[in-house]
């Protein structure tokens, strides 16, 4: 189920309820739809004067139960409402509950003691029953805890329909409880004094006796046939709840109904309770499953979901987490595989295209180059920065007094050599060094000077550069 939102379905005795609560960011909960189903056959129509009467055919010992009205209404909800996991709320009558009394000491031990006492109350003699419970009330000396049961035929019926459905119950609660929620502020429950509340509401009739706000008896009395039937149950579940919370006078009977008052139903309700019966009508037609989804937002605990349930979601759980998995593993193998397919395609798609590229462009990259080589051409002739007269320039300006110049040769796009004498070796290196200093040269190689005849013969070699070195 979605974090956002839940959804809440109310079995009652002929109808499925279902309300849906998403939650709103800082506006909190909001109930955004709600449907209802019936879950009996509708009473097919009078044949009409001279018609025969249709008879379905049936097939001996054949039960086909996803034709069973509970578990077409359950398929009609679920197509409304497009659920997958629902809270469940049951009715009182299909319940076995009781409000029991332990000593403050029992806290830890609650759970086991409950378990305990339900098996006693079950008239089902070693049938398996799905139990839980609520604390409804706690002091110092003792707890009020409400212990409930379901049996596993309530379970079989409303299981096999959800399990048709495909749905999973997160949650199950009584709708009595859901009742007593959505009713506890607009009747006042909490007010000091006890009370009796009867409701005549979604299957039959159910019975509060509250005292300072925590009911100290719940009982689902089913429908009752007539007055005498419904006065017997409300005498002896009123018996039983003095007997174990104690007898005290009833400051008000509150009877529940969408029905209209009965005056003799109400007067001998008064007389045997010794309260006056105040009429009041739900503030909704829904106010069970919507006290049930109150319920669910504020974590309560009785919670009658068989194992059978739990386990079907757990395994949905492990389900889903598998197939998110192995769906994760066969996206990330497709993608490695297109990877491994696909990249030596894209590269030579890719390198046709600069080819195809390049070739387009081949012809007018070949006028830039000649275009470019003829300038270059045109600019090497007109450049006479390294013509052999700027050479000869050039060395005879460097020429320092007492040297004498006795041979220069030029070779072009190499460099120069130069052989002379001098009266001192320092005038030659003088004029090595005029040579070295010029930005024409790369390299000045001297070889000397050497002393002939009172003079001092040298040899220079002077390369331009970017010249290439003679091997």
């Amino acid at each position: 189920m979605n974090q956002n939102e839940f959804i809440v379905w109310g079995f009652e005795r002929t109808l499925l309820r279902s309300v849906r609560y998403v939650l709103r960011g800082r506006e909190g909960w909001d109930k955004t739809d709600s449907g209802v189903w019936s879950t009996i056959d509708q009473p097919a129509e009078a044949p009409k004067d001279g018609e025969p009467l249709e008879v379905p055919a049936i097939n001996a010992g054949e039960v086909v139960d996803a034709d069973k009205p509970l578990a077409r209404a359950v398929r009609e909800a679920r197509a409304a409402t497009h659920a997958r996991n629902v809270v469940v709320s049951l009715p009182l009558s299909q319940l076995l509950v009781q409000v029991m009394k332990f000593p403050a000491e029992m806290r830890n031990d609650l759970a086991d003691a409950i378990s305990l006492q339900m098996d006693k109350l079950s008239p089902f003699g070693g049938e398996e029953l799905t139990i839980s419970h609520e604390v409804l009330a706690e002091t110092d000396t003792d707890i009020w805890v409400l212990g409930a049961a379901m049996p596993a035929i309530t379970f079989d019926n409303i299981g096999s329909a959800l399990h048709l459905a495909k749905l999973h119950v997160t949650r199950t609660d009584i709708s009595g409880l859901g009742w007593f929620r959505a009713l506890c502020a607009p009747l006042q429950l909490t007010r000091p004094g006890r009370r009796v509340v009867l409701m005549d509401l979604d299957d039959g009739w159910d019975m509060f006796i509250i005292d300072h706000g925590i009911p100290v008896l719940i009982r689902g009395m089913g429908v009752q046939q007539d007055i005498d039937s419904l006065i017997r149950e409300i005498t002896l579940s009123f018996m039983s709840a003095e007997l174990e919370a104690g007898a005290c006078l009833s400051s008000e009977v509150l009877l529940v109904s969408n029905n209209p008052p009965d005056a003799a139903r109400d007067s001998r309700i008064q007389k045997l309770l010794d309260a006056p019966v105040h009429h009041h009508k739900p503030p909704h037609e829904d106010g069970g499953v919507e006290g049930v989804a109150l319920r669910t937002r504020e974590n309560a605990s009785m919670d009658l979901t068989p194992l059978v349930w739990r386990t079907a979601i757990h395994e949905a759980k492990i389900t889903k987490r598998v197939y998110i998995g192995v769906a994760l593993a066969m996206t990330l193998w497709a993608i490695i595989i297109g990877c491994l397919l696909g990249s030596p395609r894209y590269y030579k798609f890719r390198t046709d295209r600069c080819k195809a590229y390049a070739k387009a462009h081949a012809k007018a990259y070949k006028q830039v180059a000649d275009t470019r080589a003829r300038v270059q051409l045109i600019e090497s002739y007109m450049d006479r920065s390294h013509s052999s007269l700027e050479m000869l320039r050039i060395v005879s300006d460097s020429l320092p007094q007492g040297v004498t110049l006795a041979d220069f040769t030029y070779k072009k796009e190499a460099g120069v050599k130069i052989k002379g004498d001098a009266d001192e070796p320092s005038l030659v290196y003088t004029y090595k060094d005029a040579i070295t200093g010029n930005p024409l040269f790369e390299t000045v190689t001297l070889t000397g000077p050497s002393a002939s005849r009172g003079k001092h013969k040298f040899d220079i070699d002077a390369k331009f550069k970017g010249s290439k070195q003679d091997k």
